[in-house]
């Protein structure tokens, strides 16, 4: 490393002078990952209404902890006694350990006020899902947002991070680390970028009540709903390993796909839906067709808990996997990063799920 002035801006790029920065770095005391952790969090707290047309004159005063999953079907599907559901997060050791959580504040997220929360998804929180373009657009829309709301809470974390993850380190160990978070933070500004621009889009066509210009694939299934979320993933690869896009910082754009869970009068439905045209998510979805019917509820889980974070399921059900499928699981959920590789899947069987229908748009 060039040696730095102490008045100089640090070699991090924090924009402070060196000797308020990093001169004294290997010096300090080191955090734990528990007060790491809950320090971040305090920093990441974040609240807007993300509906497409809020504003001060048409947003309520309050922006409330609003469910990115469908609250009256499939959480209160997969509650126990105590109603808890379940789910995998990081733990303070590291790693990631099994949580139960109140059904009530499960995959919330302050990103819409109460107002627009209430009239923008009475359609499927309130209305049977009928596969619907309006039902698949609303489903598919906030979990756009909800992937947006928590690139944007990350961000606003991150320069905390930078000042403190490398604290009682050697210089070389801060280098090493600055440079990661760099990279991080490089691509969660991307990120938000990329979904900025979706949900602009959506945001455009919601004003004209146009829906046809957005794809959907509902599969629906019979049997216990003991899995449910509310996500977007990067198309990078189809389920059968063949590469779709890259996600490399170079590339223009990253297309996203969205996957919800709703409830039928039947059963339940996996609903995967995105922009009309993103080409690489309508690869996707065509993928999936390609899997047979009794192999296809074993593809969808493994799927939830490799890339989809706001993932929730019953204790009951998970207590009754064997020691491979609970293990199979954690270490999907546990992966800091599936991207890079495609998904290999088990022949393990989870659920007892019964594929009846695929319905597109």
């Amino acid at each position: 490393m060039m040696k730095v002035g102490r008045n100089e801006p640090c070699w991090c790029g924090s924009g402070k002078k060196y000797k308020k920065c990093h001169l004294s770095r290997h010096q300090e005391e080191k955090y734990s990952l528990s007060r790491l952790l809950g320090e971040f969090k305090k920093r990441t707290q974040h609240k807007e209404c993300l509906h497409p047309q809020a504003s001060k004159e048409t947003c309520s005063k309050k922006v409330i902890d609003a469910h990115s999953i469908q609250k009256s079907g499939p959480l209160k599907r997969i509650t126990d006694s105590n109603n808890h559901v379940c789910t995998f997060s990081p733990s303070h050791q590291g790693g990631f350990e099994l949580e139960s959580v109140g059904w009530k504040k499960a995959s919330t997220f302050k990103g819409f006020c109460s107002k627009h929360d209430k009239a923008f998804f009475a359609c499927i929180e309130d209305e049977e899902f009928t596969n619907s373009p309006e039902q698949c657009f609303v489903a598919g829309y906030r979990s756009y947002a909800l992937e947006y709301f928590k690139k944007i809470r990350i961000i606003k974390g991150l320069p905390f991070v930078g000042e403190n993850i490398d604290r009682g380190l050697t210089v070389n160990e801060q280098q090493m680390l600055q440079a990661q978070l760099l990279e991080m933070k490089s691509g969660f500004l991307k990120g938000v970028d990329d979904f900025k621009e979706t949900l602009e889009f959506y945001t455009n066509n919601f004003a004209r009540q146009n829906y046809s210009s957005f794809s959907s694939m509902t599969f629906h299934f019979k049997g216990s709903l003991n899995v449910v979320l509310s996500g977007c993933f990067s198309t990078e690869f189809t389920v059968q390993g063949k590469r779709l896009q890259s996600l490399e910082p170079s590339t223009p754009f990253i297309e996203n796909i969205s996957i919800n869970t709703l409830v039928t009068d039947e059963g339940h439905a996996i609903v995967f839906s995105w922009p009309k045209h993103f080409e690489s998510c309508k690869t996707f979805a065509e993928s999936l067709l390609e899997v047979h019917p009794s192999s296809l509820p074993t593809h969808l889980i493994e799927l939830m808990f490799s890339y989809i974070e706001n993932t929730y399921f019953s204790e009951a059900w998970f207590g009754t996997l064997s020691s491979d499928e609970k293990a199979r699981l954690k270490k999907l959920a546990s992966n800091p990063c599936q991207y890079g590789t495609p998904v290999t899947f088990s022949s393990l069987r989870y659920v007892d799920w019964e594929f009846e229908r695929v319905i597109c748009h």
